[in-house]
């Protein structure tokens, strides 16, 4: 028995399969993306879902076109560090700072605009739309100041789409947060084009 969770983890296995091809071309080598797990919950959940104490950076885009929203690709710093320092396109001085340097905050940007891109793409194929976004913003702090500023224009009814993202390579392994806060009418479009591939599925 399928429910909508099953159609949104088979969305984020073909994002990922196209996230990490990008990926393994910015860092250099080759980079495998999973999503272990989904959740959808409300807006107001999301803090208890996250570890609200640690350090973090965020990439963030406004979703312009197809739903109405914001994507996040969120990392606490340990996981950012491991990140940037599996590639190898960034000097060995950026590797052994302590602080984040310019190089590094660069590839994190360009590491969550393509898991952004990746995951928008999969879920304009779902909802027969084009979903696009505004260029990224990055921020960075505690967890908990981070989630506030995400959710600081969400409605009382909006609702986040929470999914984990495993960045996997030779040596080593990372761990990572893809979250798309959406508002309750977007969030029920994807619910009821999950449930319409489901009725599909179904009758085959």
């Amino acid at each position: 028995m399928h429910d909508e969770l099953d159609i949104i983890r088979e969305v984020g296995s073909i994002a990922a399969s196209h996230g990490s091809i990008a990926l393994s071309e910015i860092l250099g080598k080759t980079i495998r993306l999973a999503i272990p797990s989904v959740d959808m919950v409300s807006c107001a959940g999301v803090s208890g879902k996250i570890d609200v104490e640690k350090m973090g950076i965020a990439v963030i885009c406004r979703i312009t076109t197809g739903i109405k929203g914001e994507a996040v690709f969120l990392l606490d710093e340990k996981n950012a560090f491991k990140l940037i320092n599996v590639s190898t396109k960034i000097a060995e001085e950026d590797k052994r700072s302590s602080v984040m340097t310019e190089m590094g905050m660069s590839t994190i940007k360009e590491i969550g605009n393509i898991v952004i891109s990746s995951y928008l793409n999969a879920i304009g194929m779902i909802l027969k739309r084009v979903v696009l976004s505004l260029p990224p913003t990055l921020i960075s702090g505690t967890m908990d100041e981070i989630i506030h500023i995400i959710l600081a224009s969400s409605g009382a009814n909006d609702c986040a789409l929470l999914v984990e993202a495993m960045f996997e390579e030779a040596d080593e392994k990372m761990k990572g947060g893809f979250y798309l806060v959406l508002s309750q009418e977007a969030a029920s479009d994807i619910r009821q084009a999950c449930m319409r591939m489901l009725e599909e599925l179904e009758k085959s």
